[in-house]
């Protein structure tokens, strides 16, 4: 990552490792047993160099993420990595709500609950859309059907 001093106590700093639409599916976000994570901006618009794929299960804020920096100062970082942590907030919540779930009841969850983007339905750019922390936190599980492309038991979050 390179950071890049801006005037004020806030910095910039963009991950460089996707390369969006032009790269391969990067592991472990790729593998079937993660969450694959990618990001969006503030008008739900996905981050350019996110990957895409069928493997993307949801989305979250990913770009200029205020975030701590050493010396007492912040950094407005961009990159999937913001988006993942935003998503295992939401996931650790619902587990200290009911801590029985399963990394596939959260999957269920985040996907079911999701705002969709994009296409209409699941897609390659967004997965089942951006993440709702809200509607995850109220979500009943009325059967138990997962969504389709539900991550096996043992899954867990990853940035794509």
């Amino acid at each position: 990552m390179r950071a890049r001093r801006q005037p004020g106590p806030v910095r910039r700093r963009r991950g460089s490792a996707n390369k969006g639409a032009a790269s391969p599916p990067l592991y472990p976000a790729a593998d079937p047993n993660v969450i694959a994570v990618t990001a969006t901006d503030d008008r739900d618009r996905l981050y350019e160099a996110a990957n895409r794929g069928k493997h993307i299960a949801v989305a979250a804020p990913g770009v200029d993420i205020v975030v701590p920096a050493p010396n007492n100062g912040f950094v407005s970082a961009t990159g999937t990595s913001f988006a993942a942590a935003h998503v295992a907030g939401v996931a650790a919540l619902l587990i200290a709500q009911k801590p029985s779930r399963t990394p596939d009841d959260i999957r269920t969850i985040l996907m079911s609950t999701a705002k969709d983007l994009g296409p209409k339905g699941r897609d390659p750019l967004f997965g089942a859309g951006l993440v709702d922390p809200l509607k995850a936190l109220e979500y009943r599980v009325s059967n138990g059907a997962a969504p389709t492309g539900a991550a096996p038991p043992g899954a867990w979050v990853a940035v794509q």
